[in-house]
């Protein structure tokens, strides 16, 4: 179906009509069709290719607007029922090449927009990507009061603090129930599998936090517990053994394979290394299972002791999941909360608190309440001015200073980054320069970034504060030769010199 849009628009500028806007965006068009007819990357640089790539973002940031505001109208009009369309987003689907559920989004958003003119007006000036503005909406509409505090930074930042700022916000809004939501999302758990393109088994679900949180705890522990038991084999997966990478175990396989092994060995109670893997999948990609243990004590080879929880099957030639350890040993917690003081002992959580299962987003008081009484539960709970005079000697990171740390810094700090997953701490000025073991000199690194400040000399820089008071951060490539920071510096006195200029 042809939409028409030149269609004049009312009102007095002419510069609103519609066939002035449709003239000059199909100018736009051709001449941005006529760039890309004409991108040859493999003559570009990569510093180059890069910049187009920003720019083509932009614009389809600025796409996104254009269709959010543009949705209602389609909506309105009745246009859609002209083409035999059961309603707008159908039409917008059709249009687009999209799902209607992605349609419908879209359409979602830009009625919300009437109530959040600030949202509409970053949205406009090409600022907000479509997931953010999706998590922008969401939370906004529930409580328009927060517009602002939700916006503020929100452009610059990283998808997940956005989504994680989102999530605290819908918590504590004025527009929602908590525990009505929790009631909902239990009532409408589910777990459903289909077969792809490819004959994979693919699977999905959905589920409370409280459960999610527990099940993920079980997965890391089997999945902690198949990697030392490959590690012990010394056998490296691929060709040649792949070496660690980004994402990557130590023993060559992707984390996301190593968790999918580890859901197996859980469900089935089979070693997901058995012989029967071997001879389906192949036996160079797969490494058995050690029969035998040396005993911590004597030194001397003995064998395993029997599982629990008998394999139901007696896998033949190989040790069951549970004599591996994996539903033997549970982990030894597997839900950690972090609330704050108030908000738990008033039994509920005001804007600004927080009350959530780590990694998992927030969840009432009443759910936290509940939990303390299964002893799978860890509650981390302080006061930030209780942790940033925590300070000593040396490089040891202790529990408050590192609950402190993760409590700040919830991914990657390096602008852009957002990984969250396999963190690690890093002394931004080393210890060995005179940097003091305390909040304000540490920060959560990916280990990519982790390893090119390390060993590729960039710097890690911190600048300022977000709205929020979490530090913001520059990283840049190492400095010319003569001109490295600190250099020659009287470590004797640097670690006052920090402390002076955080002051």
């Amino acid at each position: 179906m042809a939409v028409a849009t030149d269609s004049a628009v009312a009102g007095d500028n002419a510069e609103t009509r519609g066939p002035g806007l449709s003239a000059r965006l199909s100018e736009l068009l051709a001449s941005l069709g006529a760039v890309v007819s004409g991108l040859d990357p493999d003559r570009m640089s990569g510093i180059d290719a890069a910049s187009l790539y920003d720019s083509f973002a932009a614009l389809e940031r600025l796409s996104v607007a254009g269709k959010t505001v543009l949705a209602p109208r389609v909506e309105a009009s009745g246009v859609w029922r002209e083409g035999g369309h059961r309603d707008a987003a159908s039409l917008l689907a059709s249009l687009e090449g999209v799902s209607t559920g992605q349609a419908r989004g879209t359409l979602a958003n830009g009625r919300r927009l009437d109530e959040l003119p600030g949202t509409s007006e970053v949205l406009r000036q090409g600022r907000l990507s479509a997931p953010k503005l999706t998590e922008l909406c969401g939370a906004g509409v529930l409580d328009p009061a927060r517009e602002p505090e939700l916006l503020a930074g929100a452009a610059d930042q990283p998808l997940a603090i956005v989504k994680e700022r989102c999530r605290r916000s819908r918590a504590t809004s004025a527009g929602r129930d908590p525990l009505a939501t929790v009631r909902k999302v239990h009532a409408d758990r589910h777990f459903t599998s289909w077969t792809d393109a490819e004959g994979a088994f693919c699977f999905q679900g959905r589920d409370t936090a409280d459960r999610g949180a527990k099940i993920l705890g079980h997965l890391g522990h089997a999945a902690n517990c198949l990697q030392k038991q490959r590690s012990a084999g010394g056998h490296q997966h691929g060709p040649g053994g792949v070496g660690r990478g980004v994402g990557e175990s130590t023993d060559g396989i992707t984390q996301r394979a190593l968790w999918a092994d580890a859901f197996f060995a859980l469900v089935t109670r089979h070693d997901p290394d058995g012989p029967a893997a071997r001879d389906r999948v192949g036996s160079d990609l797969r490494v058995p299972a050690p029969a035998r243990r040396v005993g911590r004590r004597s030194g001397r080879a003995g064998p395993e002791p029997p599982p629990v929880f008998p394999d139901p099957e007696g896998t033949p030639g190989g040790p069951s999941a549970d004599a591996m350890g994996i539903i033997t040993r549970p982990p030894t917690c597997t839900t950690v909360v972090r609330v704050d003081l108030d908000a738990l002992l008033r039994g509920r959580a005001e804007p600004g608190e927080l009350c959530e299962i780590d990694g998992q987003g927030p969840i009432p008081v009443a759910m936290a309440r509940d939990l303390a009484n299964d002893s799978a539960l860890a509650v981390l709970f302080h006061r930030a001015g209780d942790v940033r005079a925590i300070s000593h000697l040396g490089r040891t990171i202790n529990a408050r200073l590192r609950t402190a740390l993760v409590y700040r810094d919830r991914t990657c700090v390096v602008p852009g980054c957002g990984v969250g997953g396999g963190l690690e701490i890093d002394h931004v000025q080393d210890v060995s320069l005179g940097g003091p073991t305390e909040l304000d000199n540490l920060a959560l690194l990916c280990h990519h970034h982790h390893h090119l400040k390390t060993y590729e000399g960039w710097v890690l820089a911190r600048t300022g504060a977000d709205p929020e008071g979490r530090p913001t951060w520059t990283f840049t490539a190492q400095p010319p030769f003569g001109t490295e920071p600190d250099l020659g510096i009287d470590t004797a006195g640097s670690r006052a010199e920090w402390r002076r200029q955080r002051e």
